[in-house]
């Protein structure tokens, strides 16, 4: 049987850390397409150069592949310039647009391409949505999302599927928000943000890998799916569960204007602590995934034991 291979576009980030990482273990051969090119010491990880924008050299390695999963985009943990807010966009569109060109040239194209989204194309919106949800929200992350979807949606591809796969934040011991609030809940400063009603949508790291990994080994995916758990919760009851999680009975909120000026300082928006972001998966349960921590106490209770 041929070594499954596999292409990460812009995997040199967290998630494409775990998810080469899972990949070798797996036996895969995985083809890292970054700016930042490195030498690897594992005969599985192939680093090749490409500026995400013009075709190149790098589009010969997509020859007989099986996936291609497309990472790329500059990280939304930033202030939203004006500056900023086109490198964003820049950053998701041209690479999606030219690895779309780049399949149409290729003589055997892969089996399965699947682009990383975000949630965030419902943000602030007022009650639930789940993947046939159409009521999208008017904030600039949410227009930049359903910018980069449609790229990728007006990709022609024939012999390629399509899947984009819309993330949550992303739990884990390693990066990203637990990370951040962990340390916080242990001294007692793990309170609700803001009036704390605000739904929250996230997703285990291992379910994450395991989403991954479930769409590539279907014979037949929808093309969307939500990478969060299927109900989301308020962050007042998130914030509690984590505290308790590190048994710490108190937990001083940070009120919203408090909020504001922290998200200033770090050079983030705080849009991203005080909106809502009520997302649901639905199809992925309805298709037969099983979540291996669906909820926030058996996920603190992982994260926390392994800590």
């Amino acid at each position: 049987m041929a070594q499954k291979k596999i292409v990460l576009a812009g995997g040199t980030g967290n998630i494409g850390k775990l998810l080469t990482n899972e990949f070798v273990k797996l036996g895969y051969q995985v083809l890292i397409l970054s700016r930042r090119v490195q030498q690897s010491k594992n005969s599985n990880i192939k680093y090749v150069p490409w500026d995400g924008e013009t075709k190149g050299a790098w589009v010969d390695e997509l020859e007989d592949v099986d996936t291609i999963i497309n990472l790329s985009g500059k990280s939304i943990q930033c202030r939203f310039t004006e500056e900023n807010k086109k490198e964003l966009l820049a950053s998701r569109i041209l690479p999606t647009k030219v690895l779309g060109a780049a399949i149409v040239d290729l003589m055997h194209p892969p089996r399965l391409w699947i682009n990383f989204s975000g949630i965030s194309v419902f943000e602030g919106l007022d009650g639930f949505h789940d993947e046939d949800s159409k009521d999208y929200a008017q904030t600039f992350l949410a227009n930049l999302t359903k910018k980069w979807e449609e790229t990728f949606e007006n990709s022609i591809t024939p012999k390629t599927q399509k899947v984009i796969l819309r993330l949550s934040p992303v739990l884990s011991k390693e990066f990203g928000m637990f990370k951040e609030l962990y340390p916080l809940a242990k001294f007692g400063l793990g309170g609700k943000v803001g009036n704390g009603q605000q739904n929250i949508s996230w997703i285990h790291e291992s379910d994450l890998i395991a989403i991954v990994l479930w769409i590539i080994n279907q014979e037949k995916v929808s093309n969307l799916y939500h990478a969060c758990v299927p109900k989301p919760e308020s962050n007042e009851l998130f914030m509690q569960t984590l505290r308790q999680a590190v048994s710490m009975p108190i937990g001083f909120p940070l009120p919203a204007f408090l909020a504001k000026i922290g998200a200033y300082f770090k050079g983030v928006e705080s849009d991203m602590l005080l909106l809502t972001n009520a997302v649901e998966a639905k199809r992925l349960s309805q298709e037969g995934f099983i979540y291996k921590y669906p909820t926030t106490q058996k996920a603190f209770e992982h994260l926390t034991k392994e800590k």
